[in-house]
């Protein structure tokens, strides 16, 4: 039987082949980590001895924190570790590296010119947490820690083909990690399975419940057929819908769901979080800071610095009144992660327009959930005939994760218990 500590080294061993998913590794603290567990007559949980990665967003004792930035790699180290790392050291994982991003994690792409790009045969990643998600799919972690303000970490996770979580916002500790729009800001994770998931949530948000699964799922059928959603793809997210449906799950098919309501939200005023983030980063346009910053991460603060002020109240006022609207419907919809299949990234960095079209095409079904605060989760459920994978994702009403994670653990045991009957 192999020990935590042989593990650990293979995963550090495979983390150092992968330049462009880890900025950093972290060989002595996984070690000792490592060796403390082997070392445990009782176990601290179930994820005792894990291996689990960090985004850059979030501070790691004696590492720079850097945000995927080429500005900040001569900043002092972090002091302590933020406090989601304190906990899951403290559960027992072991901490294998910081894993690479988007620039300031304002991009759904992926895309990385300072630091590589961990591309899946020729397509983005998916932001901004791309190596994040890159360290699951790859074998090289069981676990890994990234942000999500507008879909960083369910839009990696669908076009990676692993699971993907955005909790409530404040449902973890945001101490020792770097913001975004702090609105919108939350701590999420990345794993093979939901189980994985739900365990990383108790270490990390104190909260270990374990509610039953709803029996009734509303798909927003608007969403799922709408001409903004590539055909591969709905017909994926169709099929899923389609196999619950035959393993029994009761299925409500809602049109003008509260969730079309937010796109038309966003459409019309524009997104919150980005105008949130001109206020975070916006001084990274002035002076010699500019020439520093990724070009298209640059654009999109410009374009962002552009929006309406007035228009964004509109959108902000609007999302709490659906908010509540959820809160009392209290469902769980399902719709696709992300309406597109993951793009080839060359032909996006010849074209400025086309970059910005993909990004806003990425997060456009995940703002969703970041606007109204709710709740999200991305499964994977299969690939296109390009091979691309697609994800179903489950948005839950306020203050539900425990019961969302619940129900994405039974519609996850479905599919794929459908999967091996066919």
């Amino acid at each position: 039987m192999r020990s935590v500590l042989d593990n650990t080294l293979d995963a550090l061993r495979r983390a150092g082949r992968d330049g462009e998913v880890f900025l950093s590794l972290l060989p002595d603290r996984a070690r000792a980590e490592a060796r403390q567990s082997d070392g445990r007559t009782e176990r601290l949980g179930p994820l005792d001895g894990s291996t689990v990665s960090w985004k850059d967003m979030i501070a790691i004792k004696g590492v720079p924190t850097r945000a995927g930035a080429s500005r900040r790699l001569s900043e002092a180290p972090a002091a302590a570790d933020a406090e989601v790392v304190d906990r899951a050291s403290k559960a027992g994982l072991i901490s294998i590296g910081v894993t690479n991003q988007s620039e300031l994690a304002f991009s759904g792409i992926g895309y990385n010119p300072h630091h590589g790009t961990p591309m899946i045969e020729g397509r983005v990643p998916g932001g901004s947490s791309s190596g994040a998600a890159a360290s699951v799919a790859r074998g090289i972690t069981r676990l890994a820690v990234g942000t999500d303000t507008a879909g960083s970490c369910r839009v990696p996770a669908a076009f990676q083909g692993v699971v993907g979580f955005r909790p409530s916002r404040g449902r973890y500790p945001m101490r020792g990690v770097m913001p975004l729009a702090p609105s919108y800001d939350t701590v999420g994770s990345f794993a093979r399975s939901v189980a994985d998931i739900m365990e990383l949530d108790a270490v990390l948000s104190g909260d270990a419940a374990t509610p039953d699964a709803v029996g009734r799922l509303s798909v927003a059928i608007d969403v799922l057929e709408g001409g903004d959603v590539a055909a591969p793809v709905s017909q994926r997210c169709k099929e899923a819908v389609t196999d619950l449906k035959q393993a029994g799950v009761l299925m409500e098919y809602i049109r003008q769901s509260p969730l079309d309501q937010a796109l038309t939200l966003i459409s019309a005023g524009g997104w919150p979080g980005a105008f949130e983030a001109v206020r975070t980063n916006g001084h990274l346009l002035e002076g010699a800071d500019t020439d520093h910053l990724d070009p298209f991460v640059a654009a999109r603060l410009r374009a962002s610095a552009r929006l309406d002020a007035c228009s964004i109240a509109g959108v902000e006022l609007g999302a709490s009144e659906l908010r509540e609207t959820i809160r009392v419907a209290d469902t769980i919809y399902i719709l696709p992660t992300v309406g597109i299949e993951a793009p080839r990234l060359a032909p996006l960095l010849e074209d400025p327009e086309a970059f910005a079209a993909a990004n806003a095409a990425a997060l456009r079904l995940t703002m969703l959930a970041s606007l109204l605060d709710l709740p999200a989760i991305s499964l994977p459920v299969g690939r296109t005939r390009d091979g691309c994978w697609v994800g179903l994702q489950l948005v839950g009403p306020p203050d539900s994760d425990r019961t969302l994670l619940a129900t994405a653990a039974m519609v996850e045991t479905l599919l794929v218990r459908k999967e091996a009957l066919t």
